[in-house]
């Protein structure tokens, strides 16, 4: 499934980057392991092949079971590791799927609202409880992935990288009705916190902030790597020179 995955991610790449540019902040929250769940708002189909296009890494998107009536379209998305859930319940056979992804070193990308937002709705929609039992059961870290707007042709877009979280002190407890309400009302602060970031971090444009550090970060390190080389090869002609003058002292 990675290696189609990758080859339709190819595919995409070009087409979607030039005809919905997309740019993605705060990319130093995206922790290092691909064993992730990501969590994003909804605007159309086209979400999908944004996020997995600007988004690295390998994330088997669960998407409602309605999409895969079409069969020619199910075997496509199966090919490509989609997992398809009833929303409307506690769908133990996706959530298997998904745990089952997540032990093999995959992430999941989630649209946890169950429903798109239209065009001028840019704030957050109520959080459907099958998708945070599945978070749930993951036991895996869960980032924020917001996305600001529909995607439009040739529009400016961003994506925003929102701190990660983790959903264990309900794994423990029975996942009845109150437990499921609970995590979802974290996940949904959660996503309401990276969305109010994302507009302060747009407003003030902060991505030109963070690039001067990096690459202030990067000079300070190569010259530290500058430094420590000289140190070591100083070091090792002293050494030779001790060398030298103990052969010469044995002589």
């Amino acid at each position: 499934m990675k290696k189609f995955y990758s080859f339709i991610r190819g595919i995409f790449y070009v087409p979607f980057k030039l005809l919905y540019p997309t740019k993605v902040l705060n990319k130093r929250n995206m922790p290092a392991s691909e064993r992730l769940i990501s969590v994003s708002n909804h605007y159309s189909w086209k979400d999908i092949p944004v996020l997995a296009v600007n988004v690295k890494g390998y994330r088997r998107f669960i998407a409602k079971k309605e999409i895969g009536k079409n069969k020619l379209i199910h075997k496509l998305a199966e090919m490509i590791g989609v997992i398809f859930i009833d929303r409307n319940k506690a769908d133990m056979h996706a959530i298997r799927q998904s745990v089952n992804a997540l032990k093999a070193g995959d992430g999941i990308a989630i649209f946890p609202e169950g429903t798109r937002h239209k065009e001028a709705d840019t704030g957050l929609h109520e959080i459907k409880g099958g998708v945070t039992l599945l978070a749930i059961k993951g036991n895996a870290p869960v980032v924020p992935m917001i996305i600001d707007k529909k995607e439009r042709l040739f529009r400016r877009n961003y994506i925003y990288i929102g701190e990660p979280f983790d959903l264990r002190e309900f794994s423990d407890k029975m996942l009845d009705a109150e437990t499921i309400a609970a995590a979802s009302d974290k996940v949904a602060a959660h996503m309401k916190q990276a969305h109010d970031d994302m507009r302060v971090f747009i407003s003030e444009k902060r991505w030109i902030a963070q690039r001067r550090e990096h690459r202030a970060f990067l000079k300070n390190e190569r010259r530290a790597n500058t430094a420590a080389k000289r140190a070591y090869k100083q070091y090792k002609r002293e050494e030779r020179h001790a060398v030298r003058i103990a052969r010469k002292a044995t002589v």
